[in-house]
């Protein structure tokens, strides 16, 4: 009778260790989802936006060169130069700062991953 007892005990420790991989399994699977869902849509407004500020960057150039170029030639290209170039300075302090501020990928999983590994060590 103890040794029925033992091979129930370990069928459910088994099948318990196999539910909880299995949980952890599908929300790793979740996360990489989202994550990758996340990032697609990230990727497609970044193209877009390059694209149209590309386009707004040659028209206003192009404007800017036109209506003031026999007044200030050197002036306008010095003003234009520095503009750009903080407003390229400003665009990587923004990236920088949202890598900053990002949640880690995955961080669900490994709080459930931690809390798994407390409620089984003492």
């Amino acid at each position: 009778m103890s040794e029925h007892n033992f091979t129930d005990t370990t069928r459910r420790l088994g099948a318990a260790s196999l539910d909880l991989l299995s949980d952890h399994a599908e929300l790793f699977a979740l996360e990489l989802q989202e994550q990758k869902n996340h990032s697609s849509q990230q990727l497609i407004w970044l193209g877009l936006s390059a694209a149209c500020g590309f386009m707004l960057f040659l028209l206003l150039n192009g404007l800017l060169i036109v209506l003031f170029w026999h007044a200030y030639q050197h002036l306008l290209l010095l003003v234009m130069s520095a503009f750009y170039a903080g407003l390229g300075l400003l665009c990587i302090w923004r990236v920088k700062s949202a890598q900053r501020n990002a949640q880690a990928p995955f961080s669900a999983t490994l709080q459930e991953l931690k809390r798994t590994k407390e409620q089984f060590l003492p």
